[in-house]
Order: C-alpha cells, then sequence, then structure tokens
C-alpha cells in the first residue's frame, strides 16, 4: 500500500531522478537527515539499495515539534549538507509531521477521481478539527474494494497547510525540486515494520515529537504524533540530577535505564511515565476496536530508544515483546557499504528519511 501526503509536490517532477535514484530528506528537529536509494528486485523480490546517507546538525530553535519556524537557516543546511557530500540529484521527498496530523479510516461515495477530489473536503469537515481553507487533505483508498456496495474505505490524512508550505519553501530555495511530500510516520513503518509480522506497534521516538503507529499486514489503523521526546529527559536530568546539557546526553547513552547510576535511571524512569501512559493508550484504542486481533511487537526507532535498558522497559510495563530495529534492515546492500556501517549512522534518525525515499517504489 502507498502511504502519500500529496497536498505538495510537484507533479512534473520526477520522484527518481535521472540515474534512477530516490532521495527522501526528513527535516528533524536537530538535523536534517538525507538518504539516497534504488530500488530493484533480488530473488524476485523488491529490494532497495542505499547509496548514501547524510545529515546536517541544525540550531536549536529551528524546527519547533515538526514545523520549520527558520526556513533560512533549513536551506542553508541543505545547500551546506548538498555541497560537502557532493550530491548531484535535486528531486526529492520530503517528509512532514506534526502533532496537529489527523489519519484515520473514511467510507466516502464511490466516485470517479476528479469529483471524488471535489467531494473529499465535504467528506472531511466532519472529522478534520481545523478550517478546511487552511488544511491539505489527501485520501488512499484500500486495496479490496466492493464495486457493489457504492462506497470506497481508505485513509484519510490531513494536516494544516502552514508548515507543509513552510518546509517545502525551505527546500526549494535550496535549489532542490519536492516531487512528493510524504507523512514521517508513514515513512517510518516502511523502514521499521517487520514483513513477518502481521500485527505491530511502530513507535519513533524523536528529540520532541514521538510518533505512534499500529498496522496490521501495513496498513495503518492508529496514528499518533505526540509532543514528547528525548530532549523532555535530557530537561529533566539537568533539573532533576544537576547535570549540563553535555553531561545528561551523555548520561543517557551510556547508563539510561541500566541501573549501573541509579539516580540517573531513577530520574529517567519518572520521566518516561507519561510517554509510557501514551503508548499504553494507542494499544488500549487499537485493541478496542480491533476485537480478537493480538498485537505481536513493540518495534522501536529513534536516538531515544537506544538508551540502555529502554526496550526492556518498555516490554516490561506494556507487557508486550518490544526491541530496537535499525533502520536499514530492509537495505540489500548494508553489510557491504562501509559507508552506512558507523553506529552514530545506524543508530540516528534515519529511518524516515530512509523511509521516505523507499517509498518511491510504491
Amino acid at each position: 500500500m502507498r502511504h502519500r501526503q500529496t497536498g505538495l509536490g510537484n507533479t512534473r517532477v520526477g520522484i527518481t531522478n535521472s540515474d534512477g535514484h530516490a532521495i527522501g530528506v526528513d527535516i528533524g528537529s536537530t538535523a536534517v537527515r538525507v538518504a539516497i536509494v534504488s530500488h530493484g528486485t533480488h530473488d524476485g523480490r523488491p529490494s532497495a539499495s542505499v547509496h548514501g546517507m547524510a545529515q546536517e546538525y541544525l540550531p536549536s530553535g529551528v524546527v519547533v515539534n515538526g514545523v520549520v519556524t527558520d526556513q533560512a537557516a533549513v536551506t542553508r543546511a541543505l545547500k551546506a549538507l548538498w555541497a560537502y557530500n557532493k550530491f548531484e540529484c535535486r528531486n526529492v521527498i520530503v517528509g512532514v509531521t506534526n502533532h496537529q496530523v489527523l489519519v484515520r479510516d473514511l467510507t466516502v461515495p464511490l466516485l470517479p477521481e476528479d469529483q471524488m477530489a471535489k467531494a473529499l473536503p465535504y467528506q472531511a469537515r466532519e472529522v478534520v478539527p481545523f478550517p478546511m481553507d487552511q488544511a491539505l487533505i489527501d485520501f488512499t483508498p484500500f486495496a479490496d474494494q466492493d464495486p457493489d456496495s457504492g462506497t470506497v474505505t481508505g485513509l484519510l490524512i490531513a494536516s494544516p497547510k502552514a508548515p507543509i508550505v513552510a518546509a517545502v519553501s525551505a527546500v526549494e530555495k535550496a535549489g532542490l525540486h519536492v516531487a512528493r511530500v510524504d507523512l514521517s510516520t508513514f515513512a517510518a513503518l516502511r523502514s521499521i515494520a517487520h514483513e513477518d509480522m502481521a500485527v505491530e506497534a511502530v513507535v519513533d521516538i524523536g528529540a520532541h515529537l514521538t510518533s505512534i503507529i499500529v498496522h496490521t499486514n501495513g496498513i495503518p489503523k492508529v496514528v499518533r504524533t505526540l509532543v514528547r521526546g528525548g530532549h523532555e529527559l535530557t530537561e529533566r536530568l539537568v533539573e532533576r540530577a544537576n547535570l549540563s546539557v553535555g553531561d545528561a546526553e551523555q548520561a543517557k547513552r551510556e547508563h539510561g535505564l541500566s541501573g549501573r547510576n541509579r539516580e540517573v535511571s531513577d530520574v529517567l524512569t519518572e520521566g518516561l511515565k507519561g510517554l509510557m501512559a501514551e503508548i499504553r493508550g494507542s494499544i488500549h484504542y487499537f485493541n478496542t476496536m480491533n476485537p480478537g486481533v493480538t498485537l505481536e511487537r513493540i518495534s522501536l526507532t529513534g536516538g531515544t530508544s537506544w538508551m540502555p535498558g529502554f526496550a526492556e522497559a518498555v516490554s516490561d510495563h506494556l507487557g508486550i515483546e518490544a526491541g530496537v530495529v535499525e533502520p536499514l534492515q530492509h537495505v540489500r546492500n548494508r553489510w557491504s557499504n562501509k559507508d552506512i556501517q558507523a553506529p552514530e549512522v545506524l543508530r540516528s534518525g534515519t529511518a524516515v528519511s530512509l523511509g521516505l525515499a523507499m517509498g518511491a517504489a510504491a
């Protein structure tokens, strides 16, 4: 299934570049990250190979809760990233997310595509919590439909327009061409979801935002974006353990919830209670809406997920198997490409940029 946000993007720009590569651009709170991927087949199955990965750090406050507040800084970062890495291709897929993004099932009348586009805003206004003239909306039908029902069921995706316009503008001012705007949570789902699991929760914990997506066979059933993440834990260590910001970040990486430093573990455990409750609530909602369906696993990604003891704490707290997943798990050449073997690459927030590029084959 292709998960796509189509409100912006130039349909005249090819999603893949002339060399066959697709480029995903993730504008995060702390860095701009890029993944360059080619698609093919291996043993008769679709495959992806990585041809480049890079990131450029952003000053604090440039991106706040998924919203670009300083377009010029993002543009400078992208220009620097392209120049330093000597990237030549310029058609890109941009990821967007913020806590106001709405994703939910919707059943609408079965209409020709042009009529559907006109009718969708009237259908969506019943569930979209912000004015339709300030929204971008998209609708992706599910694969299996009953043509005799006269209706079609799919995913409604709605987002405030301004944050998407700001992100696209910043990217295009860097001399890049936005071919598609995609939802970052869907991108993380592509790169993190286990292909052999029918029911799974993917939790991407960033610096300021956490995305929770529960899917069945790749189809999202619960999608939430929370305004909380690793930065909240850093601030808590600064306040409660009297550490500097740098020492707090180091304590998270080295000690985390392992118990090797009891004070650090206690502060982090207390600080994670809110996030644990949000994950539990999302799973409870999924279980309520899907009786008899069993969640098989919680797959974790994002920088905070690599804290020592974090996955074990999630599993113990929620009573469900949990583990950290490397974003490169679906990449065919991950073991032969030395440029992507460094731990800081494997463990950084590459899930979204990689998933954006992988989506070009959808």
